[in-house]
């Protein structure tokens, strides 16, 4: 009773409200991604062991079960059912969408130079630029012939908008969705915005399978409290996840650790490890100073000697030491919007080179190279 009442406590005193434990923001001195404020999870660690997905949680809410306002279980989509046999078979290579625009024009054709990759990670970025719905977003991109996984985060909406929004996603035929629970609008330029954080991503997870949609959700195994990381990833996977995005983290020996541990949880589940795609010295500046992001060693400094070239040669052959771990299907490529392209299409052809360059030299590669699944 009284870990429950500290638990319960913890997640009060949380900005965001976290119920599963820790978000990714926490910083390297266990501060949260607020400024001046401490995690209140990461300041008692012992809370976390016991921690265990609830059905409770995301069950139908009594006002709901006559009415038929709530989610739904629907039947596994014919999309995400494609997408999960493609994530089986190994050599997955997404990346974000780096473009920053509500021009559709602007963003088919990000979507159709991108359409070769296994799909389109449209997250929720905040910021009026950035303000068409996921929905939207995903027609779009889906029109241009990218696959779309379909970013939902938790900041903006409460739980009868999140639902709304995944049986829309399923409905159109997505691929899947990364659940996440977002940035708190006060670290960001929109710091007047109210935040929400109705549920978390762990919740969100549970209610997109519940519509019949693929999971994703992030994970930041740098973040303290490190050795809960993998604990915390596993119990995404009980809720309902069913691939894990690894955030910038460092060098491969932390994805090893991660993985090896992911491995001994009763839980497991395939990860793909995000790769910074660096393209001047200012994107890497950029892409560096964002919260809990450790960029692997030698990558800044590629490209800071080199440009962007030398940042798309360093970025592929660091996906291929990442593809090496036991555990990892494949790598998320992830690049910002450079200060010379606000619109960010030099950061779109960027990730097409380095998928490109990375199919052919994965393609030259022996089949455990290829998979990343080797015991």
């Amino acid at each position: 009773m009284a870990h429950d009442l500290r638990l319960r406590e913890a997640s009060r005193r949380c900005p965001k409200h976290m119920v599963y434990g820790p978000c990714g923001g926490v910083g390297a001195d266990g501060g949260c991604e607020l400024p001046g404020i401490r995690c209140s999870f990461a300041a008692e660690p012992d809370l976390l062991a016991a921690l265990a997905f609830s059905p409770a949680d995301v069950a139908v809410p009594e006002s709901a079960v006559g009415s038929g306002d709530a989610l739904p279980s629907a039947p596994r989509t014919a999309a995400s059912s494609a997408f999960a046999s493609r994530v089986a078979r190994g050599a997955v290579i997404t990346a974000d969408l780096p473009v920053r625009t509500v021009d559709p024009g602007v963003l088919a054709e990000a979507g159709g130079r991108l359409a070769d990759l296994t799909a389109v990670v449209a997250g929720e970025p905040l910021g009026l630029r950035d303000a068409l719905s996921p929905t939207h977003k995903a027609l779009v991109l889906a029109a241009a012939g990218a696959t779309v996984v379909a970013g939902v985060t938790c900041r903006d909406r409460n739980r009868v908008a999140i639902e709304g929004e995944l049986a829309a996603l399923a409905d159109i035929g997505v691929a899947g969705v990364l659940a996440v629970t977002g940035d708190h609008p006060a670290s960001t330029a929109l710091a007047q915005a109210q935040p929400v954080f109705d549920l978390d991503s762990t919740r969100v997870a549970a209610l997109a399978r519940r519509a019949g949609l693929f999971v994703a959700v992030a994970e930041q195994p740098a973040a303290p409290p490190v050795a809960y990381r993998p604990a915390r990833l596993a119990l995404k996977a009980r809720a309902g996840a069913e691939l894990g995005i690894l955030n910038l983290c460092g060098d491969v020996a932390e994805i090893a650790r991660f993985t090896a541990a992911l491995a001994a949880t009763d839980a497991p589940l395939p990860v793909i490890v995000s790769v910074p795609v660096l393209t001047s010295r200012s994107s890497a500046r950029r892409l560096g100073a964002l919260p809990g992001v450790a960029l692997p060693p030698g990558i800044g400094e590629a490209v800071e000697a080199g440009g962007g070239d030398a940042g798309v040669e360093a970025a592929v052959a660091w996906a291929l030491r990442a593809l090496a771990v036991p555990g990892v299907v494949g790598v998320h490529l992830s690049a910002v919007v450079d200060e010379g392209d606000p619109v960010g299409l030099s950061a779109v052809d960027a990730l097409v080179r380095t998928s490109g360059m990375l199919r052919a030299r994965l393609a030259a590669a022996p089949p455990a190279m290829r998979t990343g699944t080797a015991a």
